[in-house]
Parts: structure tokens; sequence; C-alpha cells
């Protein structure tokens, strides 16, 4: 045999020698690979959702669907422990563990999550939505505006998952508010927000931002004089208990934005966020047939248990007084928020035009 066949054999025996290793080597990596699947079949989740709302309300019921889902989809791997009513801190308390990864859900309220991120504020300027609730709802799920700020939420460390529509808010109070004339001196508690003192300051009352924990007592002693929440929150927390009027004004919604920490989020294996996202998306739906519901039934409950109050709604033309007291507090948000603030109000106009096409 001469020398360059037996080379030619030993390349051939090498080859071979390294295609069978590599097939041993594959066929290792896939049973590995299809060991690892089967051990994350196996492994649970235990999360934590914390919430400021007391039990029952529009939160706590959104959180505990949330919850259930996650439970059926994932056959009894996802845990959810759902704490409510500030069990683990206020609302900017609630937003910074989620930052910090100590709990991995909460609703954040535009008016508590505007310090960290300024342009959600935009959702409390007045007036800025019609009073159709599923153009409100069809904005809040599918607008451009909504994904800008999905980038700035992410910026500052969260992870926004949804944005929700909790209701309209409603004025509460011991008269009729049907004017910025009764405003005038009113003491009106609002959450921590310049743009909301501003609303009011431009109506001519006097707002105030007493902890949410403290208003029904507050109320109670005169040290302010009305409230704005959506009617869930007033039944809730009986407000209704120390106030004669209920003043339906279709200002603004209550909108919050259910958030994670993205760190954990990310860390997920691929099938649990999926998981995840599906049962997001299924809040929309429940959370529309919660509120409508919730809502009709809390006023016969209010009405019922307090047949002397006073439900109003403001009239078309009662509305554009307020509307037009509220407009320059636009200007306001754009000076405080830059660009970005005027960015976020075109894309929220242009989202509600095109929403008007389909809904009106």
């Amino acid at each position: 045999m001469n020398k360059k066949l037996i080379v030619l054999l030993g390349i051939v025996v090498l080859l071979v020698g390294s295609i069978m290793g590599g097939c041993s080597t594959q066929e290792k990596a896939k049973e590995t690979q299809g060991e690892v699947e089967e051990v994350q079949k196996e492994v649970t989740y235990e999360w934590k959702f914390a919430h400021e709302e007391q039990p029952g309300g529009f939160m706590d019921s959104v959180a505990n669907e949330f919850k259930r889902i996650l439970a059926e989809k994932s056959n009894g791997r996802i845990k959810l422990q759902v704490y409510p009513a500030g069990q683990l801190g206020n609302s900017k308390d609630l937003v910074e563990l989620v930052r910090q990864g100590t709990i991995q859900f909460n609703f954040a309220s535009t008016g508590h999550v505007g310090t960290l991120v300024p342009e959600a504020q935009g959702f409390l300027l007045h007036y800025l939505f019609p009073k159709n609730e599923k153009l409100v709802n069809d904005v809040l799920e599918n607008g451009e505006a909504v994904e800008m700020l999905y980038g700035k939420f992410r910026d500052k460390g969260l992870e926004p998952l949804a944005t929700l529509n909790s209701g309209w808010q409603i004025w509460t109070a011991n008269k009729p508010l049907r004017s910025p004339k009764d405003f005038e001196g009113f003491k009106m508690r609002t959450m921590t927000s310049r743009l909301l003192l501003d609303d009011y300051k431009a109506y001519g009352a006097n707002p105030t931002t007493t902890p949410y924990s403290e208003v029904y007592s507050s109320l109670q002693l005169d040290m302010i004089d009305g409230q704005v929440n959506p009617i869930s929150c007033i039944a809730n927390m009986k407000f209704y208990e120390v106030q004669k009027y209920l003043v339906k004004a279709h200002s603004n919604p209550f909108i919050l934005t259910l958030i994670s920490n993205p760190k954990f989020f990310n860390s997920l294996p691929k099938d649990i966020q999926k998981i995840v996202r599906e049962s997001v998306s299924e809040l929309y739906p429940y959370s529309t047939q919660w509120r409508s519901k919730f809502n009709k039934e809390m006023e016969k409950k209010i009405r019922k248990e307090k047949p002397e109050i006073k439900i109003i709604s403001l009239t078309k033309e009662e509305k554009a007084k307020f509307r037009k007291l509220a407009k320059p507090v636009k200007e306001t948000y754009i000076d405080m928020v830059g660009e970005d603030g005027k960015t976020f109000l075109n894309l929220l106009d242009q989202d509600i035009k095109k929403a008007k096409k389909q809904f009106n």
C-alpha cells in the first residue's frame, strides 16, 4: 500500500470519528435540553401583586381575575398572592417595590407614578376624552400614545403590561357642583399632582392632597369639602356616607397601568412570559364588563343606603364651562414635560380621532 493511500485512509478514519463524535454530542445536547424542559415544566412560581384599594374594588377584582387566569393557564404552576388595602405600602411605595423586584405586580395610577414618569400625567388633564367609554378603552388598549408611554416606563425600570380604565371620576360634595362658581374656595381633595391641583385651581377651588386613607375622616370633620374618585372607590371607602352629592362631570377617567419589574419578567422562560401576556390581554374585556356591572350595582346600593343622596349628571353646556377653564392646563403639562409632552398629546388626539370613526 503506497503512502498516499495510507494517508487517505487515515483522513477517512478521522472524519468518521469526528462525525460519530459530533452525532453523539448532538444527541447528548438534545437529551440535556429535553431534561431541562421537563424540569421547567415542574417549576412553580410564587408572585406578589400589591395595591392600595380595598378588597372588592376595581383593582382588587382585576388582580384576583389575573390570579385566576394565570393559575388556569399554567395548570397551577403560577401562584399569585394578592395584597390589597395598602398592606405592603402606599401607592408610591408599591411602585418602588416593583422597581426593586420585591413585588412582581402593581397597579400604578397616573397621579402617583407621574413623579417618576412625568409624561403619564397627561392622562390627568381634564376633558381630553369624549364620554364614550368604548372609545376610551380602545385608545388605552391600542393607541400609539400609550405605546409611547410604555417606552418611558421602561426607561424608569418598570415593565408596563396593560393600561386600564377603572371608570369616570366622580366629584362628591355637600352641595351641587354645577358651575365654576360652585368651586370658589372649595377644598377639593386630589391625588398628588401639580396638574390636578392646577385643574381645580382653574375652577376656583382650593385643592389639597390628603392621603387616601384619611379622606373619609377629613370629609367627616370638614377638613376638606369634597373629593374625586371612581364610583368603585366612593362605594368601597363609603365616602357617600359623609357627602350629599355625587356629580358626574366626565372630566377624566381614572387610568391605571399594570406594571412589573423588567428584570424579573425578562428572566422568565418564554412559555411563562407568553402565559402572562395572554392573561393580561384577557383583563381588558373582563375589566370593562366588571366596571359596567359594578358601577350600576354600586349606584343602586348607594341610593338604597342613603336615599336622600343626589346624583347629578352635568349637561353639555355645564361641562363646556369647565372644559374652557381646563384647556390652558395643557400648556402647564407641556411646560413640565417638554417636547415629549406635546408629542404625547398629539398622538393621543390622533388616537381619539381614529377611535371616533369606529365608535361614534
